[in-house]
């Protein structure tokens, strides 16, 4: 379990960050893949575009779904406590919350009226996933979930295999890109690509690139 109480912090800023660096990946591949479509790289356009639709749904909001989600799967088929028709207590819960000091007892998560109601505020008043994270593992901690803290941190971690994801896209769309310029520019002025082209094909290339990945270079500014 990566998520400990005293990390809290930190693994919020981390989620800032790392879904700071997913919207602007999905922005430079946004303005890149209609461009290798037309280069013909048609299998990575499709990666591209499943990459872009399936990270949009990465935004303030997906966090509250899957705890809510998750949830209501503890509660599926268990009343979390213990209660006439049941010979064991433990058969009232889920086979995974048995490690769980309150497993057979009553489960504060979805039993607990005051943990309730502190969850049910939080995912409706959080303003951001960095927000609910933060509060939703204190309160998991508290009570010791760990069905809830394994999903608050594949939350964290969704952002980082997306991230690995993009930039590798990013980083082939780019090689397609400079090599079709590349390869443009020498044929329209005769230069042999094994010798590279001269100054004003390389000074020509250079604007080429510029205009098609021209995000990125304001950004190395």
């Amino acid at each position: 379990m990566s998520i400990q109480g005293s990390s809290t912090s930190s693994d919020s800023d981390s989620t800032d960050q790392q879904r700071t660096e997913l919207t602007d990946l999905r922005r430079k591949l946004a303005n890149k893949y209609e461009y290798v479509r037309e280069e013909g790289e048609v299998e990575l356009y499709e990666e591209i575009d499943v990459f872009l639709q399936e990270t949009a749904s990465l935004h303030d909001g997906s966090v509250a779904a899957r705890i809510k989600s998750t949830i209501r799967e503890l509660k599926r088929g268990n009343k979390m406590r213990d209660h006439r028709g049941v010979e064991d207590p433990e058969d009232a819960f889920p086979d995974d919350c048995e490690e769980c000091p309150h497993y057979g007892v009553v489960c504060p998560i979805v039993k607990r009226y005051s943990v309730t109601k502190t969850i049910e505020r939080i995912l409706d008043q959080a303003e951001s996933d960095e927000e609910l994270l933060d509060k939703l593992t204190d309160i998991a901690i508290e009570n010791d979930c760990d069905q809830l803290l394994d999903e608050l941190e594949a939350c964290q971690d969704s952002y980082a295999d997306r991230l690995e994801e993009g930039y590798d896209l990013n980083s082939r769309a780019t090689t397609v890109l400079s090599s079709t310029s590349a390869t443009v520019d020498a044929d329209a002025n005769g230069v042999d690509l094994d010798d590279g082209p001269s100054p004003e094909g390389q000074q020509r290339m250079n604007a080429t690139i510029e205009a098609v990945m021209g995000d990125e270079e304001a950004e190395g500014e």
